[in-house]
């Protein structure tokens, strides 16, 4: 049953609920051009264990189309969602999962004062908050090095200079060429948008994206942050949602095979990474896709999304295996992380942490509450905690790789029930173990010793890493498997 909830301006919010109101609540926030159906898939997957609530935003289904432009600025997005809130979930912080607008006008709210103290979580799904793209873009262009990511971001987002022009997007809509042309670069999962929601969601982008994005503002998140991105949306780049740690210090960063309407195309997927998040912010242990997951968003944050980095943190996680030794920027990471731990833990303060504070160098400011640098996230970004790894196979080679990443923080199996995120294969069962981690839909790794038959798993499987270990003594090429897939956690697993 849908019902209706009024808007601190008057604004009707279509809203319908499924599961038991007791459990937790999950909102789920739709984006353009879309209605809340969007969400069909994932709520009916939620419903089992929480209190699931979709509500059309302004302009889109069942709720009501302001007629003036400033009636779809964020802080009214923000409004409604606290209205919804109100109705719904008026003693509890609710978690949010928003994708697309949906996700842009989520970001405004957590990051916000209105809402503060009632959200739980968020799930953000290709949706930036429009200030910290602002920032990020200045970021980018200040260095040569950003200008590749900061180009192709605004070659994704041409359609939004076009969205500006007056009448004409309205026209391409109404001629049914809009809907033509968001097959062709989304295909079948795109839907069949309504035209009225079409054109009246035009307002989102011509109320906010100028302001915000020529004025950014600083707004951080206090709320633990899940990013989910989906390595090929045509309209926002991985780099652009992902590096954002800057903002949001409780972050997991998943980086998913599919497109832009992944809702549609995984319902499963995306509902199993929201329920983890879910659960750990009730008090459950953080889950091995989640230790992964917030890895990565170290990586992102330490490598600032950039391969050269990207590279650079592997390099120096594999010499460090090398060695058997680590360089100053891990021990001192390591170091400070045990010291933080056991300060929670209550255990008295190591002398190897009493002699880093003493020093009042980066780590040492981090413990004391400043932001933790660039080099010491990149130094703990480079280890493998949260990874499984299958290593098949009893021959040097596998016994070298099992070692190296070990000795680097995975968890090493020979085999199990669970789906690895990466996989060495000496026996000629990586096609069993891609085919699961397909299923799995959150990419994943696979290491053999067969060219053509890597090449024709990188054709079954688009989604997922294929590396081929190469020639040399098993222990360097378990060097080089370490250090390929250090560096190919940046577009995958």
């Amino acid at each position: 049953m849908v019902r209706r909830v009024v808007s601190r301006d008057g604004t009707r919010i279509a809203v319908a609920e499924a599961g038991d109101p007791a459990a937790p609540t999950v909102v789920c926030v739709h984006g353009y051009p879309d209605d809340r159906s969007v969400w069909d898939g994932v709520a009916a997957r939620l419903a089992d264990r929480f209190h699931v609530v979709t509500y059309d935003v302004r302009g889109a289904g069942e709720s009501d189309r302001p007629a003036r432009r400033e009636g779809y600025a964020l802080d009214r997005l923000a409004e409604d969602l606290a209205a919804v809130l109100d109705e719904v979930s008026p003693n509890r912080p609710a978690h949010l999962v928003a994708h697309d607008w949906g996700s842009i006008q989520s970001w405004h709210a957590v990051t916000g004062d209105l809402l503060r103290g009632r959200i739980a979580s968020f799930t953000s799904i290709s949706g930036p908050s429009l200030d910290h793209a602002g920032h990020w873009f200045r970021t980018r262009l200040r260095r040569p090095s950003g200008w590749g990511p900061a180009l192709r971001q605004l070659v994704h987002s041409t359609y939004i200079v076009f969205f500006q022009i007056p009448l004409v997007p309205e026209l391409g809509w109404r001629s049914g060429l809009g809907r033509r042309v968001l097959r062709r670069l989304s295909g079948s999962a795109a839907g069949s948008p309504a035209v009225a929601d079409a054109v009246h969601g035009l307002e989102l982008y011509r109320a906010n994206i100028g302001a915000r994005l020529s004025r950014p503002r600083p707004r951080p998140a206090e709320v633990p942050v899940q990013v989910l991105a989906p390595l090929d949306d045509p309209y926002v780049t991985p780099a652009l949602q992902t590096d954002v740690a800057r903002w949001a210090p409780r972050l997991w960063v998943r980086r998913l095979p599919g497109g832009h309407w992944i809702p549609r195309e995984r319902p499963d997927v995306i509902a199993r990474c929201t329920a983890e998040l879910v659960d750990f912010a009730e008090g459950a242990p953080e889950s091995r896709g989640l230790r992964r997951a917030r890895a990565a968003g170290m990586v992102d944050s330490a490598v600032g999304t950039t391969g050269r980095r990207a590279r650079a943190a592997g390099t120096e996680l594999v010499d460090s295996v090398e060695r058997a030794s680590e360089s100053v920027a891990l021990r001192q990471a390591r170091t400070v992380e045990a010291g933080r731990v056991g300060a929670v833990e209550g255990a008295p303060e190591r002398r190897g942490r009493r002699r880093v504070r003493a020093v009042g160098a980066g780590p040492v400011d981090s413990v004391e509450g400043a932001p933790e640098s660039r080099g010491l996230r990149r130094a703990r970004a480079a280890r493998f905690d949260g990874y499984l790894v299958v290593v098949t196979g009893e021959s040097r080679f596998a016994r070298a790789a099992a070692a190296a990443f070990a000795r680097a923080g995975a968890e090493v199996r020979g085999d199990g029930p669970d789906v690895p995120d990466v996989v060495v294969d000496s026996r000629g069962t990586a096609r069993e173990f891609a085919a699961r981690m397909a299923d799995r839909g959150e990419g994943g790794q696979l290491v053999l010793h067969d060219p053509a038959e890597a090449a024709r798993l990188r054709r079954e499987y688009p989604g997922l890493n294929v590396i081929v270990t190469g020639d040399g003594s098993p222990e360097r090429a378990a060097r080089r498997v370490l250090r390929a897939v250090a560096r190919n956690r940046h577009a995958g697993v």
